[in-house]
């Protein structure tokens, strides 16, 4: 079911490129409502929390609209739309800081209620908040570069190589953005190594 999923997507994919490269002025409209959600998990996931992402989604279709005219189908239109979405919110991030907002609805359903058709474990809940909201802190605190490239290879498990593209860097780059990132991550996590050694 996946594939069959996967092949239509590629296959309206197509269609949407041989429309943006015939100049169809509605094209636009039909892009946004194929790609939104998808632009839009990737943008939480790089922004942390939901207000960044409406309006990184919403600057990336503006963006994307503004720059028709120069895409030329060498990329499928999802990539093309999570470049711009990648160098939007490095900009972006730049030029201004996010505020952490963690979202309940952001934890493990299965975990908080220990397991499928378990009981609420109000202790268990608690925990899986707390270490979600370090995890949260720990994310927050990596460049918008690492951030990045570390949630395109864990989070949407794309190769080094297709990284690098939608990031407009060499793979090297990418390398070395990740082994910071993780790096960075145990170092903000550390107390958690610290707590397993004192018994």
């Amino acid at each position: 079911m996946g594939t069959r999923d996967e092949t239509t997507l590629a296959e309206l994919d197509r269609l949407l490129v041989e429309r943006v490269l015939a100049k169809d002025p509605t094209v636009i409209e039909d892009i946004v409502r194929t790609y939104k959600r998808q632009v839009y998990h990737l943008a939480l996931e790089l922004c942390r929390n939901h207000d960044d992402a409406e309006d990184l989604v919403q600057e990336v279709f503006i963006r994307a609209w503004n720059n028709l005219d120069s895409f030329r189908g060498e990329a499928r239109l999802s990539t093309w739309l999570h470049r711009i979405t990648v160098n939007l919110f490095i900009n972006t991030t730049r030029s201004r800081s996010y505020q952490a907002r963690k979202e309940s609805d952001s934890f493990d359903e299965e975990y908080m209620t220990g397991g499928r058709g378990g009981e609420y474990d109000p202790e268990r809940a608690y925990v899986a908040k707390e270490i979600a909201e370090h995890i949260e802190h720990a994310l927050l605190k990596l460049s918008p570069a690492q951030r990045t490239a570390f949630v395109l290879r864990h989070y949407h498990d794309l190769p080094i190589k297709e990284i690098a593209e939608q990031m407009n860097n060499t793979e090297g780059t990418v390398k070395v953005l990740l082994f910071r990132a993780v790096r960075n991550l145990q170092k903000h996590l550390s107390f958690y190594r610290d707590d397993n050694r004192t018994e």
